[in-house]
């Protein structure tokens, strides 16, 4: 990254994420218009940092794009930014006031996602990502009041666990387990065995896509602004339907791209909150 970002428009960061994550666009129209660029600035931020921490297979890369973010905090706070995603977030009046700490936790969390240790059940893979998403929510929470940092950091582990289930092969080339050792067990699967099309991987996965809707089951996602409720709203429909198809991946894969109506419906409630603020 270089001094010449500054003048990149903050539109081709939300085209360029909008991409990957279908419901960002629908949500940005349920933000109230005065924190809209904010908003979808801090967005922007946190897919940068997710995918540094599960996108980029080399370390060494990673590794570069994490500390310049953490950075870029520094020179957020100092009032230096260079990033245009940075100087759109300095506009918020906590943007510059929240500690620096708060922001380099994020770039320590997205350190502890590379090269993971295999988790022993459900909930030791859910807080390994929440290693990242904890520090992540607390900062959206302090810059957009009223949003809980509680159930927008369970939101996004869950959120989390279902692209790494539907990116299975991608996930296993770049050293994480996606699924907790204990289901693997149960379907006597080895960890090379799941990267393999077969009826016992078909059956692990669906187990798995139904313990992450029984963790969704139970979350109301309303105080988590409208992006994080529509993309709730959105994986509930993508693990309702993969969970019962006899090739679960396949399902789960398809429908990462496209959103169900009931995403607006969550969007738009969670922006009703948002705007009583």
């Amino acid at each position: 990254m270089n001094d010449a970002l500054h003048e990149v428009p903050l539109a081709s960061f939300e085209a360029k994420w909008a991409g990957a994550h279908p419901e960002f666009r629908l949500a940005l129209g349920f933000v109230p218009a005065p924190l809209r660029a904010a908003y979808a600035a801090f967005a922007c931020i946190g897919y940068e940092i997710e995918h540094a921490a599960f996108g980029i297979r080399e370390a060494q890369p990673a590794a570069l794009k994490l500390q310049w973010w953490a950075e870029e905090f520094t020179r957020m706070r100092e009032g230096s930014a260079r990033h245009p995603l940075t100087h759109a977030l300095a506009t918020r009046p906590g943007g510059i006031a929240v500690p620096l700490a708060q922001w380099h936790a994020v770039v320590v969390g997205a350190f502890a996602q590379r090269d993971p240790e295999p988790a022993a059940d459900a909930a030791a893979l859910l807080d390994g990502y929440a290693a990242l998403y904890h520090p992540l929510a607390a900062l959206e929470a302090a810059l957009f009041p009223p949003l809980d940092a509680a159930t927008i950091a369970r939101v996004r582990a869950n959120s989390r666990a279902v692209r790494e289930a539907a990116t299975l092969a991608d996930a296993l080339r770049d050293g994480r387990l996606p699924l907790p050792l204990d289901l693997l067990a149960r379907h006597r699967l080895a960890r090379g065995d799941l990267a393999h099309p077969s009826p016992a991987q078909a059956a692990a996965l669906r187990d798995w896509l139904e313990v992450l809707r029984g963790r969704y089951a139970s979350l109301d996602a309303t105080s988590s602004g409208p992006l994080a409720a529509a993309g709730a709203s959105a994986d509930r429909w993508r693990l309702r339907a993969a969970a019962r198809a006899e090739d679960p991946l396949a399902v789960l894969q398809a429908g990462t791209t496209r959103l169900p109506l009931r995403a607006s419906w969550a969007a738009w409630l969670a922006g009703r909150r948002f705007a009583r603020a």
